[in-house]
């Protein structure tokens, strides 16, 4: 009986490791055919999270996801220093101050002094002043798809967005 809970384990512990491989591949191929903004606003919230994980790992980036900052799992840790909040909404939807501030809040609170939010809109002139002042970086939908495609030769392992 022992031996039969052993092989399970052992048979489970394959799974995971094949079904996470197959994710990882899933994102590179979907990196690699990413031609415009549209192509990123397809696609479900995991493999978006994903994708971008693995453009900022392929910039240099060591990424943990976090839950002290973003809404329902959008909140990143830029090697240990930086917060960085993932919006995915429509292609013409403006970020507003709130949000930066509610970012800035976050960032007081956990000693972070540097930010980061990504969209696949853009950002009110409000907005981009106050994150100015706050040392949060904005990346709209045409700073992101420049991103993917400056990466998109370079290959790196990705660890899913959790």
């Amino acid at each position: 009986m022992l031996l039969f809970y052993l092989i399970l384990l052992i048979s489970f512990k394959v799974f995971l490791i094949t079904k996470d491989c197959l994710y990882k591949r899933k994102i590179n191929e979907l990196l690699k055919v990413i031609n415009s903004k549209e192509d990123l606003l397809y696609l479900n919230f995991r493999d978006y999270m994903s994708i971008i994980v693995e453009v900022l790992k392929r910039n240099g980036y060591k990424i943990k996801s976090t839950r002290d900052c973003g809404i329902d799992g959008s909140g990143l840790i830029l090697n240990n220093i930086q917060f960085s909040e993932i919006w995915k909404h429509g292609l013409n939807q403006i970020i507003d101050v709130e949000l930066a501030m509610n970012l800035a809040k976050c960032m007081q609170k956990n000693s972070i002094y540097r930010g980061m939010i990504i969209t696949l809109g853009d950002f009110k002139p409000c907005t981009k002043v106050f994150c100015h002042r706050n040392v949060i970086e904005c990346i709209n939908g045409d700073q992101l798809l420049n991103m993917c495609k400056a990466v998109q030769k370079t290959k790196v392992i990705l660890q899913p967005a959790k």
